[in-house]
């Protein structure tokens, strides 16, 4: 026996095969049905369609083998792969390299192969659809071909597979993409869920790196939800995708490096997935997900690490987002802290209020549950003393309101302060304390209930005037908040510094207001007339100058430092607003940096005076630095690209419809879908003009209406004709999004399946052409054996006659399938002829009854017909309507117990009449309910099932009704047997 060689490409091969997520799946009957097909058009034992895995070949779909898979070694199917046309073994005892093989010289008994090669990619030989007989046999070139043919057909089924599988993908990433929520903890947890579905994990979870430990910030998982959390760094998952700080991709954590510590973790791990995440260029945590159970089988496949790698930069972009929009919450809250500060202080001449809720808002600001504020002044008898207003809330929730027993006032000599209220007054520096151990803190004594500190000096003009405590802040200090407090401590030096002059100078309130108006945007004055113009230092700052840089100062030191592009549009809104069009002007710009850069400007004004005569006179306005905005809108758009890229890979594009507007918005994959230039726009209506006049527009306009009012998504593949004429085929899948109980927008895929639809144009036309060609040779096949069978050229003997009896009857039951395969074929065409007429309804279940009587003698099955209705007339075709009934009367049969009873019930309400055929079976199993009516399909689809067919009785019925203006339905959720029910429309003159 010789084993099979290993491709040179074999490496390329075997990822081809694992990208395509197939083996090791369930059987599918759309692989069954063809596999089904080869055996029979072959006359065959065995048809497989064989996917040869690294040591093993894997069985997709089987016919005629129990076997789920065989070893590499000893497979024909490793051959085949090597070969580009079909592998062609005529009978393999005569040939070396099979004639020992365990394969031939044991069962199967293989003497017969042909293996077509299976290449979905059109490089790699990922397997075979291949047949098997234990007789030896040599195919005709037209019988190879039919085995290319079939071959391509299940290469076509692997890519739809394939697709499939990119498409979750894609609208996984769509849902997640079009999701919009200002909370971003919510948004984060519902993508959570979409990626954990997506990748069949039970959670999903968004880790925040603090210093040495890991905080849960999101998470989705409804079974151990552990949001919140805060772990130690080294004993999570979370220390492994950072410290590699690339993906980690474990489908079994049991046989990695990392089994001791997955053990360790709240988490039971079997499979994980980590991924680092950067914010501002800086680590911030990881994105993880896991589940329980190790992956079957043990990888990834291509389209999920793509998948995570896109849904991770999302993240990292949301999650950027985030911060800059918690940064900018900040940034806010701090300015309305400094806001109310200046406020208390403006309107009180005891600025004890002031310090009371600027505290307040200090321990809000930063979540410290302790702090004081102390201001340094001199006594008569010039003796340092501290006023300190102290809060705490050690024992009290943060959000808890200001109580007037919850801030205390008193008055230290500054001498006497050897503990942390004195701390950054005696160094004279910054105290951050996490650890109260500190070196610095040597014969200093703390205060029951402070874990960690932060002690900051403030100064105004070099003078040391006040100090700031806070304390028991979770995760500690770091230089940046004290960086962020900057502002604040410049306001309380200046709010101190203010109070101060106008105790001590009430003529100074003009200075006062303009120490605490203070802020941090330049500033603008311009004459319009003579063009003179005055700056703050701040204006300057912004671009990297100084005033004294810039001087002399006029409107002209702006219009050089604009870019050029930008001054025209700023001239137009400054003469709409001149004209009173505009109430002010508001203008975004980019203005040179004094180290080369644009910086992006948001420069309002208004003007504030008129000549006499009515002509502008004085404007004033400010400057606005919004570089980072424009960073992060920049951030989004690279977003939104890389969405598109991913679309264009799946060849999928993306459309959306603002019902508000009825306006389209389409990718550019979808402008490509229908042909249009790039940029074009339309409504609803002009959108659904393209889909083919006739059925697929009525189903388009319905299917949207539908998903309008319901909120119901819908997938259908429909014709449409392109802006140049050309017919396609789409597959259109649309979504809906509502708010308050109202649609309010539209948006979904579109995919070209005008290929798929040819190939299956193709399948069809091949069966139709094989039945047509077998008719009549099995016909007079079928009636020779019927004569021999029935004594026409004398006794047989036993043996020959028992042999012919199967022959015949195996003969009439590939004739009932090429009957079928040919009603489908005219019903599919629109070929069959109906000869429509009014019958009494009880006189044709009575014959159909009798026609059926026979089969159902031999197991003591009876058949009764229940509220014939006999006064009831119907329109129909009686023969096919006759055709209709015995299939489900047979069917009935087939699944009923011995000596059980069909029961035909007639019933109607208004115009509709039904008629229901009911059984004493098991009734139809649930899984098989939704492909009950798919050609081909069959509950027990396998070799060895008790009950035969050919699983086209039921489509043809339904196809048959529907063509008689009926439908033909079952029972659902019925305990015990099976009801299927056939209805058609009466007219009133119906009813006698």
């Amino acid at each position: 026996m010789k084993s099979p060689d290993m491709p040179l490409n074999e490496s390329t091969r075997i990822k081809a095969l694992v990208d395509l997520n197939i083996l090791d799946t369930a059987e599918e009957e759309r692989f069954d049905r063809l596999t089904r097909l080869a055996k029979q058009f072959f006359g065959v034992e065995i048809a497989l369609v064989s996917l040869v895995d690294s040591d093993r070949q894997w069985f997709k779909s089987k016919q005629g083998l129990t076997a789920c898979e065989t070893g590499r070694d000893i497979s024909f199917c490793g051959h085949a792969i090597l070969e580009e046309e079909v592998f062609h073994i005529t009978n393999a005892l005569e040939d070396a390299r099979f004639a020992d093989n365990p394969l031939v010289t044991g069962a199967p008994n293989i003497r017969f192969y042909a293996g077509a090669p299976l290449r979905p990619d059109g490089k790699n030989n990922i397997g075979t659809l291949c047949i098997i007989d234990s007789h030896p046999r040599t195919l005709s070139v037209a019988e190879l071909n039919s085995l290319r043919d079939l071959a391509d057909c299940v290469e076509q089924e692997i890519r739809l597979f394939q697709q499939n599988q990119q498409h979750y993908a894609l609208l996984a990433l769509t849902k997640i993409s079009s999701l919009s929520n200002t909370d971003y903890a919510v948004l984060l947890r519902q993508a959570l869920e979409i990626a954990c579905r997506f990748l069949n994990m039970s959670n999903g979870m968004i880790n925040r790196h603090r210093s040495d430990d890991c905080e849960v910030i999101v998470q989705w998982n409804p079974e151990f939800p552990c949001e919140g959390s805060v772990l130690t760094l080294d004993q999570t998952m979370c220390s492994v995708s950072m410290q590699s700080n690339e993906i980690t991709l474990l489908p079994e954590v049991s046989t990695s490096p990392y089994a001791e510590i997955a053990k360790n973790s709240l988490l039971v791990f079997g499979s994980y997935i980590g991924v680092p995440i950067h914010a501002q260029n800086t680590l911030f945590g990881t994105l993880a997900f896991s589940d329980s159970l190790a992956r079957k089988p043990a990888f990834f496949t291509q389209v999920e690490i793509e998948f995570i790698k896109l849904f991770s930069e999302w993240v990292n972009n949301t999650i950027y987002e985030w911060e800059l929009a918690s940064s900018l919450k900040l940034q806010q809250n701090l300015a309305q802290v400094i806001s109310n500060a200046q406020a208390k202080f403006i309107h009180s001449l005891e600025h004890g209020e002031g310090f009371k809720s600027l505290l307040h808002d200090i321990l809000d600001l930063t979540g410290s549950s302790y702090g004081f504020i102390g201001e340094v002044f001199q006594d008569q008898k010039s003796e340092t003393h501290l006023k300190l207003f102290t809060i705490n809330r050690t024992a009290k929730k943060l959000t808890s309101p200001l109580t007037a027993n919850e801030c205390t006032t008193q008055n230290l000599k500054l001498n006497a302060l050897d503990d942390l209220f004195g701390a950054a007054i005696r160094t004279k520096s910054v105290i951050i304390l996490n650890e109260l151990t500190d070196e610095r803190m040597q014969g200093t004594s703390t205060h029951p209930g402070i874990h960690n500190f932060l002690g900051l000096p403030i100064y105004y003009n070099e003078a040391l005037i006040a100090t700031i405590g806070i304390a028991n802040r979770p995760f500690g200090y770091k230089q940046d908040l004290v960086n962020f407090l900057q502002p604040i401590l410049l306001t309380i030096a200046q709010l101190i510094q203010a109070a101060r002059v106008r105790a001590s100078h009430l003529d100074s309130e003009r200075r006062l207001a303009d120490i605490i108006k203070g802020t941090n945007i330049g500033t603008w004055e311009w004459n319009v007339q003579t063009g003179e113009a005055s700056y703050n230092q701040r204006w300057a700052e912004i671009v990297g100058y100084t005033l004294e840089e810039l001087a002399p100062i006029s409107l002209e030191t702006w219009s050089k430092l604009v870019h050029p592009d930008d001054l025209k549009q700023s001239d137009l809104l400054l003469q709409r607003h001149f004209s009173g069009e505009l109430d002010y002007y508001e203008f975004t710009s980019r203005m040179r940096h004094k180290d080369g850069h644009w910086v992006w400007i948001l420069d309002r004004g208004c003007l504030i005076s008129r000549t006499d005569d009515g002509k502008p006179l004085l404007m004033s306005g400010s400057h606005a630095d919004i570089s980072k905005q424009k960073f992060a809108e920049a951030q989004l758009a690279h977003t939104i690209d890389l969405l598109e890229q991913s679309n264009s890979a799946a060849q999928i594009g993306t459309w959306e419809l603002d019902l508000n507007e009825s306006r389209t918005k389409w990718s550019k994959l979808t402008e490509q879908i229908h042909q249009v230039p790039e940029g074009y726009s339309c409504n609803l209506e002009q959108a659904i003009l393209f889909y083919k006049e006739g059925k697929d527009r009525d189903t388009i306009q319905e299917k949207i209406n539908h998903a309008i009012h319901t909120g119901e998504s819908f997938d259908s593949e429909l014709r449409f004709v392109t802006m140049r004429g050309h017919e396609r085929w789409v597959r259109v899948l649309g979504l809906t999004q509502i708010n308050e109980g109202r649609c309010e927008r539209l948006y979904g895929t579109i995919q070209d399946i005008s290929e798929r639809k040819r190939i299956e144009t193709m399948k069809s036309e091949f069966i139709s052409t094989v039945s047509h060609e077998l008719r009549t040779p099995l016909t007079s096949i079928s009636g020779a054996l019927g004569l021999i069978v029935g004594g026409a050229v004398g006794e047989l003997p036993a043996k020959i006659k028992s042999m012919l009896h199967i022959a015949h009857k195996n003969s009439q039951r590939l004739s009932f399938l090429i009957n079928d395969l040919l009603d489908m074929e005219k019903l599919s065409a629109g070929k069959m002829h109906f000869n429509m007429q009014k019958v009494e309804l009880n006189k044709v279940l009575k014959l159909a009854c009798e026609s059926n009587l026979a089969a159902g003698i031999e197991r003591m099955i009876s058949i009764t017909v229940d509220n014939p209705h006999p006064e009831i007339i119907v329109t129909i075709d009686q023969n096919r309507f006759l055709q209709v009934m015995s299939n489900l009367i047979s069917n009935a049969i087939k699944y009923s117990p011995n000596h059980g009873n069909v029961s035909i019930q007639v019933s109607w309400r208004e115009h509709l009449i039904r008629v229901s055929v009911i059984d004493q079976g098991p009734g139809v199993p649930p899984e098989f309910q939704n492909s009950l009516f798919q050609k081909f399909v069959q509950a027990d689809s396998s070799d060895t099932r008790k009950q035969g067919g050919t699983g086209l009785g039921l489509a043809i019925s339904r196809e048959l009704m529907e063509a008689m203006h009926g439908s033909l339905d079952f029972e659902r959720d019925r305990q015990g047997g099976a009801n299927f029910y056939l209805e058609l429309q009466l007219n009133a003159n119906d009813l006698e």
